[in-house]
C-alpha cells in the first residue's frame, strides 16, 4: 500500500475551525472565521480534517452504538451494559460538522474561486470539481441516516441566499449529488492545463486530478446501490454512465479513498480510546465465523485470548489447574451481543475473566486470566495495547477499493452489468485482507504477524466463503464479505446492513445474533433523529415540512422514533 505523504493536521486546520454548536443558519452563514479572500488550500485542509478527525464520532456512534448494534463488538461481560437501544445521544454529530465546517469551507473554496478574475477562474477548475465531491460526500453521508436536509439552500446565504433553507428530500438529493459529482469527475478527467492544484494540502490524494476523478465514480456508484430498491431503473442508468467513464474506478488499494496519519498526536487516547466508560469485548458469532473459516483479518479485528500453552502449563504446576488439564488452541473467543445470552446463568461465567490461585516454587500468586477476546484497539487509538507507538499510523477507509469491487459483483450477479461477478468478488476479499493486514502493520498491531498469500486462497476455497451456491446465497456472500470489510468504517457497515439485509438471522453463513432484554426483543435501530433548528422561530416551518413530508412516506415513524426508515431504506 503506497502511504501518500501527508500533512501533520494542525496549524491550517486549527486557524479555522469554529467552536459554536449552533443550528441556526444565520450564524453559520455570517460568521467571519472564513474570509472571502481565503486560500482554497487553507479551506480544503480544514474540511478534509473534519472528514477524519472524528473522535468524538467514533466513540458515541460508532464504540456506544453502531458496532453494538452490528454486533462488530460485544458489551464487556465484566462490565455494565450499557442501554444501546434508547433514543442514542451526543450521537449524529456530522450534521453538525457539515454545516459549521466541512460545507462552509467547500462552499466557501467555490465562493473564492467564484470571484476572481475570469482569466483566473480557467486554472481552478480541479480545485472547485474537488471541492465538490468533498461536500456531496459528505453531505449525503449526512444525510444517509437523517433522511431530508437542508442542502441546495443551506450554504449559500453569506452570498445573497437565504437564513431558512428549505430542507430538500432524500429523493431529489440523489439526482442533485450525482449530477455534482458526474459534472466534477469530467472536469477532473479532461485535467485542463496550468491548473492550480491544492497539493499536500489535500491529506487524501495531494490534488492528484486522475485519482480523485475515480474516488468521484466510486461514489457515484456507491449512491447509485444505495438507491437501487426504490430506483433500480435509475441505478441502472447511472452504472451504466458510471462504468463508461474515461476516469474509471480504483483498480487497486494504492487508489483507493483512504486517509493515513503523518501526525504523532492523531487518533491517540481520549475519545480515541474504545475503553472509555463501557467498554467492549469480541462478539461470539463475528469470531465464530472468522475463526471457522481462518480468516486472516481476525487477528487484526481482535486478539487472542490469555490461555497459552505456557500458561496452562504453569496453572497446572500450580495447582489452578488440575494435572488432566489439556491447551485448547483456539484463543479467538467472542461473546454474545444479547444481553439475555450474556445473563443466562447456564454459560455467563464462560465469558468472564477467571482467577486462580496458585503456587510455585513455595510463592502464593493469584492469576487473573480472560477467556473472552479483546479488540484489537490500536486500530482505533494507537496509544492503547502496550502503550504509545511513536511510529505508528491511523488509517481511516472513505470508499475502499475492496468496496468497488464488492459493488461490481454485486451488478453483475443482479445482471445489471456484464462481466465476472467470481472474479470481482474473490478480488474483493483479497483487496480488503491485504488492506487490513497494511492497517495492522503501520497500527503496529501488537505481536502482529503478516498475511501470508497462501492464507488468503485457503480463505477463499471455504465452504461459507468460496463463490458458489445460488444467487441468493451469492448476493449474501458479497454482502457479508462486504460487510466485514466495512469493520473499520462502522457508520457504511450499518448502512449495508440496511440496504442488503446481511448479516441476517437465522443465517448459516454470519447470522445476526437477536438482542433481547428481560426476554424481549429489541429492534436495532436503522437512522438518527433530525436535529432540531436552534432557534425557534429560524427553520421550525421547514424543518415540520420535512418531517411531515417523510411521515407521509409510511416507514418513517414519529420525529424521535430511530427505528423509522429514510427514503432510500425501502423494505
Amino acid at each position: 500500500m503506497r502511504i501518500i505523504n501527508k500533512l501533520g493536521i494542525g496549524v491550517a486546520a486549527v486557524s479555522l475551525m469554529l467552536s459554536s454548536c449552533t443550528k441556526n443558519f444565520e450564524e453559520l452563514n455570517t460568521n467571519p472565521s472564513v474570509s472571502p479572500s481565503a486560500d482554497p488550500k487553507d479551506l480544503i485542509v480544514s474540511a478534509e480534517y473534519k472528514i477524519v478527525d472524528r473522535d468524538f464520532e467514533w466513540f458515541y456512534d460508532n464504540y456506544t452504538y453502531i458496532m453494538r448494534w452490528m454486533q462488530f463488538v460485544s458489551s464487556n461481560p465484566t462490565g455494565t451494559y450499557p442501554a444501546i437501544f434508547v433514543v442514542p445521544t451526543n450521537s449524529n454529530y456530522l450534521y453538525r460538522d457539515f454545516y459549521v465546517n466541512v460545507g462552509r469551507y467547500t462552499s466557501q473554496i467555490q465562493a473564492v474561486v467564484g470571484e476572481l478574475p475570469e482569466t483566473e477562474k480557467a486554472k481552478y477548475q480541479n480545485v472547485v470539481a474537488i471541492a465538490k465531491i468533498l461536500q456531496a460526500y459528505t453531505a449525503w453521508r449526512m444525510s444517509d441516516n437523517n433522511g431530508s436536509i437542508p442542502y441546495t439552500e443551506a450554504l449559500s446565504a453569506r452570498t445573497g441566499g437565504t437564513f431558512t433553507p428549505k430542507y430538500d428530500s432524500q429523493s431529489e438529493l440523489f439526482g442533485v449529488w450525482d449530477a455534482e459529482v458526474k459534472a466534477a469527475v469530467a472536469t477532473l478527467a479532461a485535467n485542463a492545463a496550468n491548473q492550480v492544484s491544492y497539493g499536500t494540502s489535500d491529506i487524501f490524494y495531494s490534488g492528484d486530478a486522475a485519482k480523485w476523478a475515480k474516488a468521484g465514480n466510486a461514489l457515484r456508484l456507491k449512491m447509485a446501490m444505495r438507491q437501487y430498491k426504490r430506483t433500480p431503473a435509475k441505478t441502472s442508468e447511472i452504472v451504466t454512465d458510471v462504468l463508461a467513464s474515461p476516469a474509471g474506478l480504483f483498480t487497486s488499494n494504492a487508489e483507493e479513498w483512504k486517509f493515513i496519519s503523518a501526525s504523532t498526536t492523531f487518533a491517540r487516547g481520549g475519545n480515541w480510546n474504545p475503553d472509555n466508560g463501557s467498554g467492549f469485548v469480541a462478539p461470539k458469532n463475528m469470531v465464530d465465523f472468522m475463526y471457522e473459516n481462518s480468516d486472516p483479518r481476525i487477528r487484526i479485528f481482535y486478539q487472542e485470548n490469555s490461555y497459552r500453552q505456557t500458561l496452562i502449563d504453569s496453572l497446572v504446576t500450580g495447582g489452578g489447574l488440575s494435572a488432566g488439564t489439556t491447551y485448547n488452541p483456539r484463543r479467538y473467543v467472542g461473546a454474545p451481543s444479547s444481553q439475555d445470552a450474556r445473563n443466562n446463568a447456564a454459560y455467563a461465567q464462560l465469558f468472564r475473566a477467571k482467577t486462580y490461585n496458585i503456587t510455585i516454587g513455595g510463592k502464593a500468586s493469584t492469576v487473573t486470566v480472560d477467556t473472552v477476546s479483546r479488540v484489537q484497539t490500536r486500530l482505533f487509538d494507537l496509544d492503547q495495547a502496550a502503550g504509545a507507538q511513536n511510529g505508528a499510523k491511523y488509517t481511516q477507509p472513505i470508499i475502499t477499493y475492496a468496496e468497488v469491487c464488492f459493488m461490481m459483483a454485486e451488478l453483475v450477479e443482479r445482471g445489471i452489468t456484464s462481466g465476472d461477478a467470481a472474479d470481482w468478488y474473490n478480488k474483493g476479499v483479497t483487496a480488503s485482507i491485504q488492506a487490513y493486514d497494511a492497517m495492522g502493520n503501520l497500527a503496529q498491531v501488537l505481536d502482529y504477524t503478516a498475511v501470508a498469500p497462501a492464507e488468503i486462497t485457503a480463505y477463499l476455497s471455504a465452504a461459507d466463503i468460496a463463490y458458489t451456491g445460488t444467487q441468493e446465497e451469492k448476493l449474501e456472500k458479497i454482502a457479508v464479505q462486504n460487510f466485514v470489510n466495512l469493520f473499520k468504517a462502522p457508520h457504511e457497515a450499518w448502512g449495508s446492513w440496511k440496504r442488503t439485509g446481511y448479516p441476517k438471522e437465522g443465517s448459516t453463513i454470519l447470522p445476526l445474533e437477536p438482542f433481547f432484554t428481560s426476554g424481549v426483543k429489541n429492534t436495532i435501530p436503522r437512522r438518527w433523529v433530525l436535529p432540531v433548528p436552534t432557534n425557534a422561530q429560524d427553520n421550525i416551518p421547514n424543518y415540520n415540512a420535512a418531517i411531515a413530508a417523510m411521515k407521509a412516506e409510511g416507514a418513517y415513524g414519529e420525529a424521535n422514533d430511530v427505528t423509522g426508515r429514510v427514503w432510500w431504506d425501502f423494505q
